[in-house]
C-alpha cells in the first residue's frame, strides 16, 4: 500500500491541474508586460503547432491582466488548424480589451487571414498578400459538399460577428472564405472570378472603397512604423518566449509512450521485489511526469482522469492482495488504460468534437493518436517485462534489488536442469504476494502464486512453467502415529 500512497502524493505534488498555481509556474521569472506593446509572432509553422495556441492564450491573458499597452500580431503564415484558430479568435482575440493590431509581414493566407480579421487594425508590408481562407481537410483536400456547407456556415457566422465588431467589411471576409460558383465578385479594382476565393495584395487591401479601406488601414514596412502610426511609438516592446516549464511539458507529452512503458514496467518489477525500492520510485516518477506534462501541454490530463487512474490502481492492488478473482483487477486495468488514453487526447479536439459532430461521431479522430501512443507504450512495457524477466537476475547492477537467500551448501545458484519441472516442489525465497522468487531444484526463478499469499520459506509446487512459474503451497504432511 505504500506504493499507492506515494503514487498519489507524487502525482498531486507534480500535477498542476487547472488551478492558479499552474499559471504561477508559467509566470515565474518572466518580465512584466505592464505598459508595453506585446509582440506575438504568427510564423510559418505556428498555426499547425497546438502548443503555439496554448502559449498565445497564456500571454494574452497576462497582457490583459498586467495592463499591457497593446498586442501586435506579426503574421507570416500560409495557414494551419482551422478549429484551433477559431478557438483562439473567439476565446482570446475577440474579447481582448486592450488594442489588438495585426501586421502582415509577408503573407496571411487561410487561417492567417482569419487571425488578421480579429485585430482592431490591420497593416500590411509592401508586396504582401492576405486571403484565400477556404476550409480544407487535414490533408489539404476538398471537403464533401454537405460537410463543407455545415462548416462554412458555422465558421462564417463566427467570423462575421467578429469582423462586424472590429469594423471590417463582411463581404470581403465572405469572399475570402466561401466560393461562389455562379457569379464573379468585384471589390474595388479586384475581381474574383466565379469558383475562386479573394486574395488581396497590400495595395489592393488598402484601396479606398466608398471612402474606407477595403481591408487594411495602411502599408507599413516595419513594426516600428505600425506602432508610430497607431500612437504607440514611445511604448517599449516585448516578445515573450515559452517558459522552461512549457517547453519541458511539451517534450514530456511527446514522449508519453516512453513514460507509460517505464511506469508500467517499473510497477511490475516493484511487485516482484520486496519492500519499496528503486522500481517503485521510477514508476511514481514516470506517471507523475506523464500527468504533469500532458496537463500543462493542454491535453485532457485533469484531476478527474488522475482520480480514475488512481482508483484503477487501487482495484488492481485489491485484486493482488485482498480479493483474487479477476473482477477487481480487470475493472482496475481498464480504468488505468482508459485514463492514460484519454489523458493524451487534445482538449481543443475534445471540445470541437462535442461542439460540432457530437462526441461519438468524432470519437475515431479524437482518440486515434492517443490510442496509437498508448499502444506504443504497452508494447514498450512488454519489452521491459521480457528483458528484465529474463536477464534481471544476471545483471550485477540490479542483483541487489532482488531478494536472495543463502543457498544450501554445495548447491550451485544457476544449476542447469533438463526436462519439465511441473509437479516439482521447491521453496519460496521471498513472500509471494502473489509474485516473488522461488528455489526449485537448486535454481532461482520468478514465480506467481495461484492461491494468494505464500509466506517466505514455505514449500511450493510448480503447476506451470515458463518465464514465470505458477506455483501453489504444499500442504504439510501430518506424521503417522506408531502402533
Amino acid at each position: 500500500m505504500r506504493f499507492l500512497f506515494l503514487l498519489l502524493m507524487s502525482t498531486l505534488l507534480a500535477f498542476g491541474g487547472e488551478t492558479p498555481e499552474r499559471k504561477l509556474l508559467g509566470r515565474s521569472g518572466e518580465e512584466s508586460l505592464a505598459g508595453k506593446v506585446v509582440i506575438l509572432q504568427v510564423g510559418q509553422d505556428d498555426l499547425v503547432n497546438r502548443q503555439s495556441f496554448r502559449f498565445w492564450q497564456r500571454i494574452l491573458d497576462r497582457a490583459e491582466a498586467e495592463e499591457a499597452r497593446a498586442v501586435l500580431l506579426e503574421i507570416d503564415t500560409p495557414g494551419g488548424l482551422a478549429f484551433d484558430t477559431r478557438a483562439i479568435i473567439m476565446d482570446e482575440l475577440a474579447r481582448l480589451e486592450i488594442p489588438l493590431l495585426a501586421w502582415v509581414k509577408r503573407e496571411a493566407i487561410s487561417a492567417g487571414a482569419l487571425i488578421a480579421f480579429a485585430a482592431d487594425e490591420i497593416y500590411m508590408a509592401s508586396g504582401t498578400t492576405i486571403g484565400s481562407a477556404g476550409l480544407v481537410n487535414s490533408t489539404g483536400q476538398q471537403i464533401g459538399p454537405v460537410m463543407r456547407a455545415k462548416l462554412e456556415s458555422s465558421f462564417e457566422a463566427t467570423m462575421r460577428s467578429i469582423a462586424g465588431k472590429k469594423g471590417h467589411r463582411i463581404d470581403v471576409l465572405r469572399a475570402m472564405m466561401i466560393v461562389d460558383e455562379d457569379e464573379d465578385r468585384t471589390f474595388g479594382s479586384v475581381t474574383v472570378p466565379a469558383g475562386g476565393l479573394l486574395n488581396l495584395t497590400a495595395s489592393e487591401a488598402t484601396e479606398l472603397v466608398d471612402g474606407e479601406p477595403l481591408l487594411a488601414k495602411g502599408i507599413a514596412d516595419s513594426i516600428d512604423e505600425v506602432l508610430r502610426l497607431e500612437g504607440f511609438g514611445d511604448a517599449p516592446t516585448i516578445r515573450p518566449e515559452p517558459t522552461g516549464f512549457e517547453r519541458i511539458a511539451w517534450w514530456i507529452a511527446a514522449f508519453s509512450p516512453l513514460l507509460i512503458a517505464v511506469g508500467i514496467g517499473a510497477a511490475w518489477l516493484e511487485l516482484k521485489a520486496p519492500g519499496f525500492g528503486v522500481f517503485g520510485a521510477v514508476a511514481l516518477g514516470a506517471f507523475a511526469l506523464f500527468f504533469f506534462g500532458n496537463n500543462l501541454a493542454g491535453n485532457l490530463a485533469g484531476y478527474e482522469l488522475m482520480a480514475v487512474f488512481l482508483l484503477g490502481v487501487v482495484l488492481i492492488l485489491l485484486e493482488i492482495f485482498v480479493v483474487p478473482g479477476l473482477i477487481a483487477g480487470t475493472i482496475g486495468g481498464l480504468m488505468v488504460l482508459g485514463s492514460l488514453w484519454f489523458a493524451m487526447a487534445d482538449r481543443i479536439d475534445f471540445d470541437r468534437a462535442l461542439e460540432t459532430d457530437g462526441f461519438f461521431a468524432a470519437l475515431d479522430d479524437l482518440l486515434l493518436k492517443p490510442g496509437l501512443m498508448l499502444g506504443l507504450g504497452l508494447l514498450g512495457a512488454l519489452v521491459i517485462f521480457y528483458f528484465f524477466g529474463r536477464y534481471l537476475p544476471r545483471i550485477p547492477l540490479f542483483r541487489g534489488l532482488i531478494a536472495e537467500e543463502n543457498l544450501a551448501p554445495g548447491v550451485p545458484p544457476e544449476a542447469a536442469r533438463e526436462g519439465s519441472v511441473v509437479g516439482v516442489t521447491g521453496t519460496a525465497l521471498t513472500a509471494l504476494r502473489p509474485s516473488g522468487t522461488v528455489m526449485v531444484e537448486g535454481r532461482k526463478h520468478d514465480a506467481i502464486s495461484r492461491h494468494g499469499l505464500i509466506e517466505e520459506g514455505a514449500s511450493v509446487r510448480v503447476l506451470e512453467e515458463g518465464m514465470t512459474y505458477v506455483v501453489e503451497p504444499v500442504e504439510p504432511v501430518e506424521p503417522l502415529e506408531e502402533g
